[in-house]
């Protein structure tokens, strides 16, 4: 018989976590939430406080069921859903639910970034309680959701024909889009022409290059902020004007620009970034991207995918410049590791997202991987490795040209050239140009 119960939120990571901890653990899935508030009525007292009202879902209560069966048998009740506040709610609610079944005080919390052996053998050694802030922090944003929608949406239907629903959040982004979508109704459009010219030097190389036109006469010319400079080109009349006249006049060489830039790697993927990511380089959906890296994190291949931190592990920073180091050679290594700073609310107990082992390249992962999950897997280790790398250098290189007779038409053409990769060996240039 186990001596102890864990609880997990997924089937598949019970059954990964059970092959770390052994006989003396029985690891079951809660499949989630198993408690929430009544669906046909409010279930929320405004007159106290707000006080919910929970009951089991109906899912949950198969789920309970088992799990009560299971906990009579055991001495501790480890809560070890997810880490973060839906997680930790959903701890909480497991404690609830089964306190009359085992000891309050046999009941312990543990959290992991990551479904590897050393780190769940480390959650295990040092369980904690339930984080009653971010517990409340998520009966908030719930009771929230059920006061705007459950109140809302009958009035809703009643006013506007086809409406369904309204939501704390759905609402909200409907006022953006309606806002975006009158300010495009309400836009007044301008005509106006860019001018560029195909030239090349009188000396080899004699390769053709563009030049644009930046100004005429010192003054800016094309759009910025959506908003037409003064030197704009806005008629038919005015583009052939500009076209008799340098069809007549030489262009000159006015000034060479040569300056050496520095561009630093980006920071290691949180969730939106990743979703961004995955969505502009491999064409994923955001629930996509999402379901692929739940699969990754279950497989023990990366750390959890929901945070909006930018916090490393230390542990995982010097593995990760050792590697570097090995790989790459010390030149692509900065003298101090890089870190990235979170915006004020993260949860810094959480880690950016990144692979839970960084020896294990991208083709070598052990397991086998779907084409889309080996995909959305390098992408996470090249933004990882890149961004503990040294910053690229580039050397570009601005041409200004002149001419013109009655006006002076300034043209320009800028060319790069990279002097050093720097964390571009890792994640390639062509992802330092986005």
């Amino acid at each position: 018989m186990s001596k102890n119960l864990v609880i997990v939120e997924s089937p598949a990571k019970a059954k990964k976590i059970n092959q770390f901890l052994g006989k003396d653990y029985a690891v079951m899935a809660s499949v989630g939430h198993v408690r929430d508030l009544p669906p046909k009525k409010l279930g929320v007292d405004v007159e106290k406080d707000f006080e919910p009202e929970y009951t089991a879902t109906t899912r949950g209560k198969k789920v309970l069921k088992e799990l009560k069966a299971e906990a009579k048998k055991c001495e501790n009740v480890y809560l070890a859903p997810d880490p973060d506040r839906e997680g930790e709610a959903i701890a909480w609610h497991l404690y609830e639910a089964l306190k009359k079944t085992v000891p309050e005080e046999n009941f312990y919390r543990v959290t992991y970034n990551e479904i590897t052996k050393p780190a769940i053998l480390a959650a295990f050694e040092h369980p904690e309680k339930i984080d009653m802030d971010r517990v409340n922090a998520q009966q908030a944003r719930r009771i929230l959701d059920r006061l705007v929608g459950f109140q809302g949406s009958p009035v809703v239907r009643k006013q506007i024909r086809g409406a369904q629903s309204v939501g704390r959040v759905q609402t909200v982004a409907l006022r953006l889009v309606v806002e975006r979508e009158n300010e495009i109704e309400n836009f007044q459009p301008e005509t106006y022409f860019t001018v560029g010219a195909q030239v090349r030097k009188q000396e080899a190389p004699l390769d053709p290059f563009t030049v644009k036109l930046a100004r005429i006469n010192g003054e800016p010319i094309g759009i910025k902020e959506r908003k037409l400079l003064p030197g704009a080109v806005k008629t038919q009349e005015q583009l052939e004007g500009i076209q008799q006249e340098l069809n007549n006049s030489p262009l000159k060489v006015s000034d060479v620009i040569t300056k050496e830039l520095t561009r630093k790697a980006r920071a290691p993927f949180i969730t939106s970034t990743l979703q961004q990511s995955a969505s502009g380089a491999l064409g994923f959906a955001p629930a996509r991207t999402m379901g692929i890296a739940q699969k990754l994190y279950e497989s023990g291949l990366i750390t959890y995918m929901r945070t909006d931190s930018f916090n490393i592990a230390q542990s995982a920073q010097e593995e990760c410049r050792a590697f570097i180091g090995d790989s790459f050679g010390a030149e692509y290594l900065p003298e101090k590791p890089n870190f990235y700073k979170s915006k004020g609310a993260a949860q810094e107990a959480h880690e950016a997202i990144r692979p839970t082992d960084v020896s294990v390249q991208p083709g070598k992962e052990g397991v086998k991987l779907e084409a889309a999950e080996q995909k959305l897997y390098k992408l996470i280790w090249e933004r990882f490795v890149a961004s503990q790398m040294v910053p690229a250098r580039i050397a570009r290189r601005t041409v200004e040209i002149e001419a013109g007779s009655e006006n002076t038409y300034l043209f320009r053409a800028t060319a790069s050239e990279i002097v050093f990769p720097g964390y571009m060996k890792a994640s390639g240039i062509e992802a330092a140009a986005d």
